[in-house]
């Protein structure tokens, strides 16, 4: 997925996601997830290769009882997202 993803990502599908792929809670301290103890941020990071250029839109997302944090692929996100709204609209 090479493609930079403009569109913002609510707080609420971010949570939508993390539930579909059935990451429901904390992985460092076990705290369930629900849509008031996660805290989202969006940030854009060069890679690590030298040949790549395009830098790599992640979200952050922080566990607002232990501050553990995890990151994701925007891209991975947005795609999981759209692929949801096709199957509803089917």
């Amino acid at each position: 997925m090479t493609e930079t993803c403009t569109q913002p990502i609510s707080k609420a599908e971010v949570d939508r996601f993390l539930f579909g792929k059935h990451i429901t809670g904390c992985p460092v301290c076990g705290r369930f997830r629900s849509q008031c103890d996660v805290d989202v941020h969006t940030l854009t990071c060069q890679r690590a290769d030298p040949d790549s250029k395009a830098p790599v839109n992640v979200l952050m997302i922080v566990c607002q009882n232990c501050g553990a944090i995890q990151f994701h692929d925007r891209s991975v996100i947005s795609h999981w997202l759209e692929c949801q709204k096709r199957v509803l609209v089917k």
